[in-house]
């Protein structure tokens, strides 16, 4: 992003471009707070929308950055960098086709002679568009172009996003030993870049392939640190990851009652910022919580609800969890036709969005 041309009476955008240049979101909102010319509103909107969104707070920024895209008078740039913002964040909660939709905007808006490091953000997020529709094999050979690019240029903290991004792509095809071995690559690239978030984030990879391929000791260790890290940071959505993911590395060693303590605790936080997607995800950990404690209609409960938030935002992997995860109960109570069906319908979602997620019993 280019900060626009500074004219008289913006001393506070200044400020808050700073702030944000130095990952304080918070201070950047404070110096945002007081009365700003109404010739710089688009250009408040803007920055308040980044700092938002570098919090987790998504709705709050799509709606800013939803203000200044049709502004005329917010200039090409911030208009262009406006409308790939949205496009991360529609990707980021599902909304793929919006996405790619926003996408295009930003390419048009930025036009052919935009300046590389745009060009790489736009390829970028086209990659990370690929891997939320389950597109895996075409996002890696996007990936791997990006990354050689980035590890010739000595972007460290690109290298290191890039190959979280991978690893996650690995992940979700199958692939848990390749997906283990780009986030720990992720997370030497930052650490070249002394980078802490992007640390914790190839942490926090680490701890979701280490839980699913049965490693529960090591995710938890993983997913504690990347706790740490965070705990530092504004980043309230990676502080909320941090929480659900080392409750499931709990509730898989049988620690039941901290893994619950730990999912009220990312329930909280995920709400803060209107998480509805990553909401069920911890629905779906209390209920199997209360299932392994002996309370199959609290269960029972959980999973219905994670599953109707899951099928309502198109999120594949957790509807097919949540859908085995109801076979489970079903099963138990001696509703054995109906777990069946429920078992049947979630192999054909899996078969359907090209994922695992109806093998994963160690999820």
């Amino acid at each position: 992003m280019t900060r626009p041309a500074r004219m008289l009476g913006g001393a506070a955008l200044e400020r808050a471009w700073d702030a944000l240049e130095r990952g304080e979101p918070r201070k950047a909102l404070g110096s945002l707070a007081g009365r700003i010319p109404a010739a710089m509103a688009c250009e408040r909107d803007f920055l308040a929308a980044e700092a938002w969104r570098a919090m987790g707070y998504f709705a709050k920024a799509e709606a800013l950055y939803r203000r200044v895209l049709p502004r005329a008078d917010a200039g090409r740039d911030l208009r262009a960098d406006s409308a790939a913002a949205l496009a991360s964040i529609c990707r980021s909660l599902g909304r793929v086709n919006l996405a790619r939709a926003f996408l295009r905007r930003a390419r048009n808006l930025f036009g052919n002679n935009t300046a590389r490091e745009n060009r790489r953000r736009l390829e970028l997020e086209e990659a990370l568009i690929e891997r939320a529709q389950g597109l895996y094999p075409q996002s890696l050979r996007r990936f791997k172009v990006l990354l050689s690019v980035f590890a010739a240029e000595k972007d460290f903290a690109s290298a290191a996003f890039v190959l979280w991004a991978m690893g996650g792509a690995r992940r979700f095809s199958g692939d848990l030993r390749g997906a283990l071995a780009d986030f720990k690559s992720s997370l030497a690239f930052a650490r070249r870049a002394a980078d802490k978030t992007a640390e914790a984030y190839a942490l926090l990879g680490m701890g979701g392939a280490a839980r699913v391929a049965g490693r529960p000791a090591d995710s938890e260790l993983y997913y504690a640190r990347a706790a740490r890290l965070l705990s530092g940071t504004e980043d309230v959505f990676g502080q909320a990851y941090a929480e659900c993911g080392l409750a499931n590395a709990l509730r898989q060693k049988g620690d039941y009652a901290r893994a619950g303590r730990r999912y009220k605790r990312a329930h909280r936080l995920y709400a803060s910022i209107g998480d509805a997607v990553d909401l069920a995800y911890v629905d779906w950990g209390l209920g199997q919580v209360a299932f392994h404690l002996g309370n199959p209609e609290g269960a029972r409960r959980r999973f219905e609800a994670a599953l109707a938030a899951f099928e309502k935002a198109g999120e594949a992997r957790g509807a097919v969890i949540s859908l085995t995860a109801l076979a489970a109960v079903l099963h138990s109570s001696g509703r054995t036709h109906a777990a069946e069906a429920l078992f049947r319908r979630a192999l054909r979602e899996s078969c359907r969005a090209k994922i695992h997620a109806h093998l994963e019993a160690l999820t």
